[in-house]
């Protein structure tokens, strides 16, 4: 990102006086406050199959499930950014296993400063207005809160450094490739209208309305750029929180981070094309095109669509049972490089998969061993990170951990090299 305290002058870019202008269009919407119909069909299939979703799943597993895409839409979103560290890695972070390179720690610390944010918002997002300012500081505040957060906290250009402060708007003006920025002064004034058109578009509406608010508004936000770095995070969390609170059922179990990292040049020029000035009275009536607004709300539908698609796929019960057998077998023949599991891991696994949680008791009838040889069964799986428990004696579930679900779930984590 390139941050500079140039000024906006001259040719580089006209704003109309009225800051309300600035950022309109914020919706695909006529004069008369009519949704663009092929829009709406195309959001409308979203929903349609972001609730129908791995809809033979367990409660217990989609819980595991959406914690395991917690951890990829942290890797995805950094990735957007070119600071990734692998899944596999931010795991090890989560046990507090750090690597001993300084740069891959402070990855690592980056990571999980997401996955707590994203966690912590996701909380709020059912309790707070979410199309507020306050809300978008909150985020930026908490994640640069984080512990090991202190080194991102510096931004140096050229000759100069800039200090981040978490959940303060910059005080700079700011250009990020050819996108010259709002003036620092005019941010808190352009949240107004940002507040105040999306609240009365967002609620008692369709989901599909509501769903077209969250992806415009995602893009408003990183074309406002309110803070001196942590934009592009910061708009993608918002995007969760936004779908979080309109109960968008099914999302947790897909992320729209992994479409985006797997084509950022066109998630890039997309966001690029919303950035336009208005082309012409044709396009649209306010400042910016509605015209690349539509461009970039078709390419966010698509690219949602496909990870929807994607993710229901991989969560079939036949296909993960399948894949659950098949890991177990090449992990006893040595063709993993890990630890061998166990005799009878399968039929605990696939067990699991149906009923989600199992009491203790319950494994030896499962299969069809003795109980001594059930309880060693739990003790290792346990061990070995693929079983978890509320508490010593407690009922046992499946643990979704990284490279086990590279395995179940291929194209989700990419193989560690």
């Amino acid at each position: 990102m390139l941050v500079t305290t140039c000024k906006i002058s001259g040719n580089d870019v006209y704003f109309p006086k009225g800051v309300t202008m600035k950022i309109s269009p914020l919706l695909p919407i006529d004069i008369n406050g009519v949704f663009d119909h092929e829009l709406l069909i195309l959001s409308e299939q979203v929903c349609i199959e972001s609730a129908q979703i791995a809809g033979g799943l367990n409660i217990h597993n989609i819980e595991a499930i959406q914690e395991l895409l917690r951890v990829t839409n942290s890797y995805y979103s950094n990735r957007i950014e070119a600071q990734s560290t692998h899944p596999i890695d931010i795991e090890k972070a989560m046990r507090q296993d750090f690597s001993s390179n300084s740069s891959q720690k402070s990855l690592q610390k980056l990571s999980l400063a997401h996955i707590q944010t994203q966690r912590h918002i996701e909380k709020l997002s059912t309790q707070n207005e979410v199309y507020d300012r306050n809300f978008v500081r909150e985020i930026h505040h908490y994640f640069y809160t984080q512990e090991g957060m202190e080194s991102f906290l510096t931004i140096t250009h050229e000759d100069h450094t800039l200090q981040i402060v978490p959940g303060k708007f910059r005080a700079n003006d700011v250009q990020v490739g050819n996108h010259i920025a709002p003036p620092n002064e005019e941010i808190e004034m352009i949240f107004g209208y940002f507040e105040k058109m999306y609240r009365q578009y967002a609620h008692n509406t369709t989901k599909a309305m509501q769903l077209l608010c969250a992806l415009s508004a995602h893009h408003r936000l990183t074309w406002i750029h309110p803070f001196l770095d942590g934009n592009g995070r910061v708009s993608r969390l918002y995007f969760d929180a936004l779908l979080k609170s309109m109960n968008l059922h099914g999302y947790g179990l897909w992320n729209i981070s992994r479409g985006l990292a797997r084509n950022v040049s066109g998630y890039q020029k997309h966001l690029s094309h919303a950035d336009m000035i208005r082309q012409g009275a044709t396009d649209g009536n306010g400042d910016l095109s509605l015209r690349g607004l539509k461009y970039y709300l078709h390419f966010m539908l698509e690219s949602a669509l496909d990870q929807i698609r994607f993710m229901d796929e991989s969560l079939k019960l036949s296909t993960l049972s399948a894949r659950i057998e098949r890991f177990v077998e090449f992990s006893q023949k040595g063709m993993y490089n890990i630890e061998p599991l166990p005799q009878n891991s399968e039929m605990l696994f696939n067990k699991l998969l149906l009923v989600g949680e199992l009491a203790r008791g319950e494994v030896e009838k499962t299969i069809g061993k003795s109980q001594r040889t059930a309880s060693s069964l739990i003790k290792k799986l346990l061990e070995m990170d693929y079983l978890t428990t509320d508490s010593p004696r407690g009922d046992i579930r499946l643990k979704f951990n990284a490279f086990f679900a590279s395995k179940l779930m291929p194209d989700l984590i990419p193989d560690k090299g």
